[in-house]
């Protein structure tokens, strides 16, 4: 019997490293529901929590359904995902309205 213990160690380190990277690397997204006073009252894309994030700790010029990114202990506005939302909203709308008609 062949053990093959230095490709193995190579194989089980790729992919340990692959998940630890990608665990490291996870963003959290938030999308921004409304502002009460000095608060932007959040959801948690992921686990639907709803949080509350101080403006002072967001970009000035986000507005409601402006989705955060927090990377690196930063709070950022992901345009790519805010786009794509908005789309998605619009797009299920226009549904809703063609279904009536």
């Amino acid at each position: 019997m062949n053990l093959d213990i230095e490709n193995n160690n190579k194989k089980l380190n790729s992919s340990f490293s692959k998940e630890l990277k990608k665990s490291i690397e996870k963003t959290s997204l938030f999308s921004i529901d409304r502002f009460e006073g000095e608060f932007a009252i959040c959801e948690n894309k992921e686990t639907n929590e709803i949080i509350n994030i101080h403006r002072s700790l967001i970009p000035e010029n986000c507005k409601e359904g402006d989705i955060l990114k927090l990377e690196n202990g930063v709070y950022i506005i992901d345009k790519v995902s805010t786009n794509t939302e908005q789309n998605e909203i619009k797009s299920m709308v226009n549904n809703l309205f063609k279904k009536k008609n």
